[in-house]
């Protein structure tokens, strides 16, 4: 039963970790076609290109940092609390 449990968190993980990375691509392709469009109408060099998809890698890293931290918060708080019970 326990071994059941680790390999469907393993996999779960495994599938966050694909979703995440996926959808960083995915957005920085998104702002880089965006910021394209902008220098192709405007005239620029590659300006906007750049500036976008530093701007989405930057808000994406910080969206990401944050998720990370709160699911370790929700993590510790969960250990913490079956420490309690088994101590009690």
């Amino acid at each position: 039963m326990d071994l059941l449990r680790q390999r469907r968190e393993l996999n779960q993980g495994l599938g966050d970790a694909l979703a995440t990375s996926f959808e960083l691509a995915a957005t920085t392709a998104i702002f880089l076609g965006l910021g394209w469009l902008l220098d192709r109408w405007l005239g620029t060099a590659p300006i906007f290109m750049v500036a976008l998809a530093i701007f989405c890698i930057i808000g994406k890293s910080i969206l990401l940092a944050a998720t990370y931290n709160e699911k370790m918060k929700r993590l510790e708080a969960e250990r913490g609390e079956r420490a309690r019970r088994t101590v009690a």
